[in-house]
């Protein structure tokens, strides 16, 4: 039996989370007793939610587990419209359709690629850090450093003004919200994005750069391999998905940190180790703590034993695989020289996430260089008072205040 009960009603979904933005504790508690069970959507439909790490990867890489949810009776996250219902973005795709579209961009982000950016990485959290030491204290970690460096990566690579980047904050929040009441903000934030991308591609085309959105607008106007839905689509994914998560992680990584010294320490004596840690990071502080709702198209048996019909909805959350004891000893145990960290922060499948080696770097470089540059740096209230976003696919830090 597991060491407490399920939160709230054990139901509803999404779960609230643990302390300091811990995984919900439902997670673990399904593990143990009833790793595939169903829950309430906020739509009122229902699904099957999976917890183990093997159940988890079978679903995510299993094509036979659908993100196609636009036909008539298929369950639903939310009542009202959001980005589910979209066929051209990737995220709802399905191979071959996925695997064309994502071929076209994924040239720009291999390792090698990826690692080609460190120096500009370098440089923009030189920058950001600098104005942060020279601004008062205490500041937000969040508005001054953790969502500023990604939206400045993917803004230079896409080749998008940077004085456009307060917008994309804003529109991220809306589109991630699980609240029906929303729905209103989010079909409003909507029209904006696109139209605001809509512009940007057409001033692109009268004045061509060098720029992966230019490589995008070829492949609709040479190569005729985006159609214009899909090229507007690609784009807009690609702003919101650049700096989202990872900037998120890299305010939950600083928090951990800071909550515990003694592995802040560790890393401190010894750099080599920063690498790894980031990798415990990345396992511990995912933000998006449900995953995406796919849908069974023939019934299929998981490695827990448990049965999935055809039709029935499923949610294969990342952070519930990461803390399965049988794959992560003490997975509640913040350590950054934990060896052989196999998480699936970054998925696992056809979805695995196209930017993860450039996550990787901007995450090594920017709590590599802010531990290094402040090394008196401290929280400027207790944990306990800080306050976490709620009603949202992310579970996210509102404001992350730090003195030094």
């Amino acid at each position: 039996m597991p060491d407490y009960e399920l939160s709230h009603d054990g139901t509803t979904f999404p779960f609230p989370p643990g302390p300091h933005g811990s995984p919900p504790r439902d997670y673990s508690s399904r593990r143990s007793a009833c790793p595939l069970a169903p829950v309430v959507l906020p739509s009122g439909d229902e699904a099957l939610l999976v917890t183990t790490y093997d159940d988890v990867r079978a679903v995510l890489g299993d094509l036979r587990f659908s993100r196609n949810l636009r036909y008539a009776g298929a369950p639903r996250m939310l009542a009202a419209a959001d980005f589910s219902d979209d066929p051209n973005a990737l995220v709802n795709m399905d191979p071959p359709e996925h695997t064309r579209l994502r071929r076209i961009v994924q040239a720009a982000f291999t390792p090698r690629r990826a690692e080609s950016w460190r120096p500009r990485i370098q440089t923009v959290a030189d920058e950001l850090l600098a104005e942060m030491r020279a601004g008062s204290r205490p500041t937000d970690l969040m508005t001054a450093f953790a969502f500023p460096l990604p939206i400045d990566i993917i803004c230079t690579l896409l080749g998008v003004p940077a004085q456009d980047s307060p917008h994309f904050r804003n529109w991220s929040d809306l589109f991630l919200s699980t609240s029906t009441a929303d729905a209103p903000e989010r079909t409003k934030a909507g029209a904006e994005f696109a139209a605001y991308v809509d512009a940007l591609i057409a001033a692109r085309r009268r004045a061509p750069g060098q720029d992966l959105l230019d490589a995008l607008i070829d492949a609709h106007d040479a190569d005729d391999r985006l159609n214009e839905v899909e090229l507007a689509r690609m784009v807009r994914g690609l702003i919101i998905a650049g700096h989202e998560t990872t900037g998120n992680v890299i305010g939950r990584g600083i928090l951990t940190l800071l909550r515990h010294p003694d592995q802040l320490s560790v890393i401190r004596d010894d750099p080599a180790l920063l690498n790894i840690a980031v990798e415990e990071i990345l396992r511990m502080e995912v933000p998006g703590h449900g995953g995406l709702l796919r849908v069974a198209t023939e019934t299929l048996s998981l490695p827990s034993g448990g049965t999935v019909g055809q039709g029935q909805g499923v949610l294969a959350p990342v952070v519930a695989a990461n803390f399965d004891p049988q794959h992560f000893p003490a997975p509640d145990t913040f350590d950054v020289r934990r060896a052989d960290n196999k998480h699936i922060t970054f998925g696992h499948g056809p979805h695995f996430c196209l930017g993860a080696n450039l996550a990787r770097v901007e995450l090594q470089v920017a709590i590599g260089s802010l531990i290094r540059e402040f090394p008196d740096l401290a929280l400027a209230s207790s944990a306990q008072e800080l306050t976490w976003t709620s009603g949202s696919r992310v579970c996210s830090v509102s404001q992350l205040p730090v003195t030094w």
